[in-house]
């Protein structure tokens, strides 16, 4: 007969649940770079479509790059703890289904091609969505400082993207200011 004590029961819960939440994190964070990558993916495409944009589309194709290789990083897991709350992470559906539409989009992209408008509106509705700005919050918790919070960080990280295709949006007559 096993002859288990309260301690070795209370430590196997314990490890069962830290071990589950740190799997959760990983399928998110995998999630997230599987997002990256087909975003940087379709702006590939875009410099393909648009040569006369090629250094705009390709600009955000490295800033893609450079998102997933941070969060790709081994030592990255351990910033995690950087969170102000595990609240802020989305749902693994909400993932599932902000890669569904983007790599829909994507194979869409291979057989239609979008005017550069469109093309405009579909970078700024994937940078808005919530997998892109968790990966977004996630690079601006790395790079936090001590002086400045982490709210402030996040923000400026999610708004260089935004403004990015909202300045060419303006500066091709798709967008006017208001």
């Amino acid at each position: 007969m096993l002859n288990y004590n309260f301690l070795d029961v209370r430590w196997f819960f314990r490890y069962n649940l830290i071990h589950g939440i740190i799997m959760e994190l990983y399928e998110i964070i995998k999630g997230c770079i599987t997002m990256e990558r087909v975003v940087a993916n379709i702006y590939k495409t875009f410099v393909q479509f648009f040569p006369e944009e090629k250094v705009f589309w390709e600009d955000l194709v490295r800033d893609e790059q450079e998102h997933a290789s941070w969060l790709s990083n081994v030592n990255f897991f351990e910033m995690i703890d950087l969170l102000p709350s595990t609240e802020i992470l989305p749902t693994k559906e909400l993932i599932d289904n902000s890669l569904k539409f983007a790599e829909n989009k994507s194979r869409h992209l291979r057989s239609s091609p979008v005017s550069l408008e469109e093309a405009l509106k579909l970078a700024l509705h994937l940078e808005e969505t919530m997998v892109e700005i968790f990966a977004n919050h996630l690079i601006a918790n790395v790079l936090a400082t001590s002086h400045e919070s982490l709210t402030q960080k996040i923000l400026m990280a999610e708004k260089i993207h935004k403004d990015k295709i909202e300045d060419m949006m303006i500066t091709k007559g798709f967008l006017q200011l208001s």
